[in-house]
């Protein structure tokens, strides 16, 4: 079955049938304010937003698409266009989100539709980096993240492959980093970074990003 909107359209069947007004409640309440914290006014594509209601059909489609072994923190994703994402009955028997209210699943399709207006906007995907991609949706979906969380890392381990080993909550890190980009640097400044990480990088000194 699908649900359809002009902007989006989400694919459901009868188990999760009762999530649709759930997330579409999300996304038409958040739609036009990320919209605007991009610059964006009117998106690419036709956005489909599949349900899976299956955790098996979850984790298979996961590891098709990734090519990588499935981990029980992954709920959500986005491809192009596209927004795949657990239901909330199954996402609630994972050991990382079981606490998790209904408004956390909601925050899970928002974090995808920011990943999806950022892609919008990328030139070259080279030049992005993890703490902004994640930062950014986890801050723009008003994720919880560790506030405790340090930041003492070498600049070089932060902007190379050395991040993933870093600490098992690299979406804090991220968040967090964020967070103190917003309070120091203008919003264009925060595009820039979120699109050529390089630029970041060569500020990262003078703008003091700290614990």
């Amino acid at each position: 079955m699908i649900y359809e909107t002009d902007i989006y359209s989400i694919e459901y069947d009868a188990k999760s049938k009762k999530l649709v007004q759930s997330m579409n409640e999300a996304l038409s309440q958040n739609f036009q304010r990320i919209l605007d914290f991009w610059g964006i006014e009117k998106l690419a594509n036709h956005v489909n937003i599949k349900i899976y209601s299956e955790m098996d059909d979850w984790i298979k489609f996961y590891e098709e698409k990734s090519g990588s072994k499935y981990q029980d923190y992954v709920v959500g994703c986005a491809d192009g266009p596209n927004i795949y994402v657990l239901a909330f009955d199954e996402y609630k028997k994972t050991q990382q989100h079981k606490n998790d209210s209904l408004e956390d699943f909601q925050k899970i399709v928002i974090h995808e539709f920011v990943h999806i207006c950022h892609n919008q906007l990328i030139t070259d995907p080279e030049k992005t980096s993890f703490i902004m991609g994640e930062g950014l949706a986890t801050y723009l979906a008003g994720q919880g993240y560790n506030h405790d969380i340090k930041i003492d890392y070498p600049k070089y381990s932060l902007f190379s492959n050395d991040l993933f080993s870093l600490t098992n909550d690299l979406y804090s890190l991220s968040q967090k980093i964020v967070r103190q980009l917003v309070e120091k640097v203008p919003h264009e400044k925060i595009i820039e970074y979120a699109l050529d990480a390089t630029k970041l990088y060569e500020d990262w000194d003078e703008l003091e990003i700290k614990d």
